[in-house]
């Protein structure tokens, strides 16, 4: 006998196939109903990979979704979804599916029995210790998600298992966290998409959903961190802008687009009086929480880079360094997206057709057809680099013990670790504008 809840024959549906249509949706939904408390149940094991997943994107990590069928679907589908829904970046939270994306809309046999497939992903895609790697696997046994697990394990990553049944005792002694709704046997025998698949996505929604307000990505119960990059979502910014403001929707989107589609940050500036710039630093000052911005930046005398924990604060100070490193190549890689896609084109606009006498070509012979000459724009770039490197070569060892020391910087006094936070932000914020663009829904026209 199969040892394993879901693929159990449930009694009160053995007779389901000689049912009328009523009859059975009456006994699905009767079976669905154990689904919520089974969750329920499950309260403070997700609270605690809540928790474990907050710590770990405050150092960089990521949340790393590895399933197979149903299950890595599911995983995908909320991967996917936290973006638009949340604004954060699509590598923050990422999904592995046995198979891969080809395995989303057509069933890939024999894609999940492979361990190894399993482990390769989790190495392909650079998961390291400041990861957590949740397997989802309803009937605990998936080969997939179980190397996928062992593979995040020996990389130091974190590790979590979500399934509907008692896992093998080599899940349970290798992942730091178990979630474990079990819902029963299902109306078909071994039909894990239905109760099983209802419970994990309720349990991923949580997980996710949480973590992100945790992370200060929501304000009050709205999504201020959406940025507005489609209609729907440009709306939607309108209607919070107007919600929390008081506003019209012309003001809100008169807002709106002197922050790119940024509601939190042109909420920011609405509530604190304030420019875009010192909005946006006042609002990493307190990890993105725009209740506690406006609380502590609300009234009196408001610094420029104060506000910062002391020392280290979050990222620990190597990691802060690391940050500012990074910084350069970051930079120099959409800056020469957004000289391609944003500064060429014009340029060629205002020359005239390529080839036309009477508009000299441009970079020494370029024509638009033809890749131009980079030679000046990454010396520029380099330059950066190269400053940013005297910089970081300049700070005091050990890093630890100088974060805290302190300097008058103009009418402020601030810890080396303040100031160097708020370089990071003001890069942080140079990127985001070069990449974001201003949805044409924001342009369309004024509301009345």
């Amino acid at each position: 006998m199969d040892p394993r809840l879901t693929e159990a024959r449930n009694p009160r549906t053995r007779a389901i196939d000689r049912a009328d249509s009523v009859t059975i949706l009456r006994l699905i939904q009767a079976e669905d109903r154990a689904v919520p408390e089974a969750i329920a149940s499950q309260a403070e094991g997700i609270a605690r990979v809540v928790d474990d997943i907050v710590e770990r994107f405050r150092r960089g990590g990521r949340l790393v979704y590895a399933g197979a069928g149903t299950s890595g679907r599911l995983g995908v589908l909320d991967a996917a979804e936290c973006p638009p829904t949340f604004g954060v970046d699509p590598s923050l939270v990422r999904a592995i599916i046995a198979g891969g994306p080809g395995a989303l809309v057509r069933s890939v046999e024999g894609a999940e029995d492979s361990r190894a497939g399993g482990a390769e992903a989790v190495r392909e895609l650079g998961v390291g210790p400041a990861d957590l790697v949740l397997g989802i696997a309803t009937s605990g046994t998936t080969p997939y998600v179980l190397g996928a697990l062992r593979e995040a394990a020996s990389l130091g990553a974190g590790t979590a298992f979500l399934g509907c049944t008692e896992p093998a005792r080599e899940v349970a002694d290798l992942v730091d966290h178990l979630i474990l709704p079990l819902v029963g046997p299902e109306v078909i025998a071994g039909s894990t998409r239905m109760k099983a698949g209802t419970a994990t996505k309720l349990v991923l929604n949580a997980i996710t959903t949480a973590a992100m307000v945790r992370t200060g990505r929501v304000y009050e119960n709205l999504m201020v961190d959406l940025r507005a990059r489609s209609a729907k979502l440009v709306d939607r910014g309108i209607r919070i802008f107007t919600m929390v403001t008081g506003a019209s929707r012309a003001e809100a989107r008169r807002a709106l687009i002197r922050t790119g589609g940024a509601v939190k940050t042109a909420l920011a500036m609405h509530a604190l009086g304030v420019d875009r710039a010192r909005a946006e630093r006042y609002l990493d000052c307190v990890d993105g929480f725009l209740g506690l911005a406006i609380e502590r930046f609300g009234g009196g005398r408001r610094p420029r880079y104060g506000g910062y924990p002391p020392a280290p604060g979050w990222p620990h100070g190597p990691e802060l360094l690391a940050r500012l490193g990074e910084a350069p190549a970051r930079l120099a890689a959409h800056l020469a997206a957004f000289e391609r896609e944003a500064v060429r084109p014009r340029i060629e606009g205002w020359l005239g057709e390529p080839g036309d006498p009477a508009h000299p070509p441009a970079f020494d012979g370029w024509r638009g057809e033809e890749p131009a000459p980079e030679a000046a724009f990454e010396a520029a770039l380099e330059a950066f680099a190269e400053q940013r490197r005297a910089s970081l070569a300049a700070l005091p060892q050990p890093l630890e013990a100088a974060l805290g020391c302190r300097a008058r910087i103009g009418d402020e006094t601030l810890t080396l670790y303040q100031f160097l936070r708020g370089v990071a932000q003001h890069d942080a914020a140079h990127e985001m504008r070069i990449r974001e663009r201003v949805h044409p829904a924001l342009l369309a026209g004024e509301d009345a």
